[in-house]
């Protein structure tokens, strides 16, 4: 058997124990990118809607890796999206029948088994591994996941994505994910014109779950808020996340619903029991406390990873109503949303504002909407 014949016959018996462990079968996007995956010889671009499972997809590199005893990177552009990563891949390893040492994670001021096969990294951590051949190996490297790739448009970091491609050796396959890189086919033409990686393309239009576009009166934040909240689960418009594009509003926000009902108490018992098990003396810690007491989250890259994970925690068990975050939460971070609402549809200093690029507020839109649980997301923007 010749080489690539045996590197195909590797392949097929991966996708075959790896479509084995998937609890439901796959979305026909899912699908694709999985066969793509296991057919292309040096990897895929994943161009879909937030809200399609691409989740699944990237997993499929991590399960090869871990099963073939090879290495693999999985970056992300932020650190908080990193530390929530580890905890799903460990979790998938051990159902997978691995070591939960087995993945690890390195960023400029963590790290967690740093020798582990499969390593979640920010994005410059792998570049500045690849600048610096003499200490790090990647011979064993089988493949790169970049998660949320649609970073690499980003005017002042896109480059750490770009040298890294360039950089990669021949034989690490690559599994790009992104909501949209705009035009996708001459991004594809490009990698292969400028770093010789011919990626097959695999792209999705349709959302698992449709969106609903409301304009509401910017005077009336806090009473449509409380509106959202109100009634049963079924009824209600919650879990929703509040997006603002700075720290100060977010807070301002926070505040502005303190006083107004948006949890029965049931729920907020639930919380304050929680509550009791973390420390909140440091820094805005007690301030946060008392939000979070009354239902209403804050997550922002300024907050203390500590406090991050509690809201993160207390929103995914559906305890939280509303939590109020800036942009950085819509590249990723697993909170999953009926409601998005978007206080301003203006960015930037006051005297340079103008509107939300496309792309970020596709990134936002495609928080609403969770597929397991709704069947339409709602998407509410103030009308100034």
């Amino acid at each position: 058997m010749s080489p690539s014949e045996e590197t195909s016959s590797n392949r097929d018996e991966a996708a075959a124990a790896y479509f084995e462990t998937l609890p439901f079968p796959p979305y026909p996007i899912q699908e694709e990118a999985l066969l793509a995956w296991y057919t292309a010889k040096q990897g895929v671009l994943v161009c879909a809607p937030t809200g399609t499972g691409k989740t699944l997809i990237a997993e499929a590199a991590v399960y090869e890796a871990l099963r073939g005893g090879t290495q693999c990177y999985y970056t992300t552009p932020l650190i908080a999206l990193t530390d929530q990563k580890l905890i799903e891949l460990q979790q998938s390893a051990v159902r997978w029948g691995f070591k939960e040492t087995d993945i690890g994670l390195v960023t400029g001021n963590r790290k967690v088994n740093p020798d582990a096969p499969v390593l979640v990294v920010v994005a410059e951590i792998l570049l500045n591994r690849l600048l610096q051949p003499e200490i790090f190996d990647f011979t064993k490297v089988s493949s790169v996941v970049m998660d949320e790739f649609h970073s690499f448009n980003d005017s002042q970091r896109g480059i750490v994505w770009e040298l890294t491609l360039g950089m990669l050796p021949a034989h690490v396959r690559t599994l790009l994910l992104s909501a949209t890189v705009g035009n996708s086919y001459e991004f594809t033409s490009w990698l292969r014109r400028s770093c010789n990686r011919d990626l097959q393309l695999v792209e999705g239009t349709e959302r698992k779950v449709p969106l609903s576009f409301s304009w509401i009166d910017d005077h009336m934040l806090d009473e449509w808020i409380e509106k959202m909240c109100a009634g049963d689960e079924e009824m209600r418009r919650t879990p929703a996340l509040i997006f603002c594009f700075n720290r100060d509003e977010c807070w301002q926000v926070a505040e502005l619903l303190k006083g107004k009902k948006v949890i029965d108490k049931q729920r907020q018992a639930a919380i304050h029991e929680k509550l009791e098990s973390y420390d909140f003396s440091e820094g805005v810690g007690p301030k946060l406390k008392s939000l979070l007491g009354r239902g209403v989250g804050v997550h922002h890259a300024g907050l203390l990873p500590k406090y991050r994970r509690v809201v993160e925690e207390l929103f995914q068990q559906k305890l939280l109503s509303v939590t109020v975050c800036t942009e950085t939460l819509s590249a990723g971070i697993n909170l999953p949303a009926r409601s998005v609402v978007l206080p301003t549809i203006m960015k930037g200093p006051k005297s340079k504002k103008k509107l939300v690029e496309t792309a970020t507020a596709q990134q936002i839109f495609g928080r609403a909407g969770r597929p397991q649980f709704d069947d339409q997301g709602f998407v509410y923007a103030l009308a100034h």
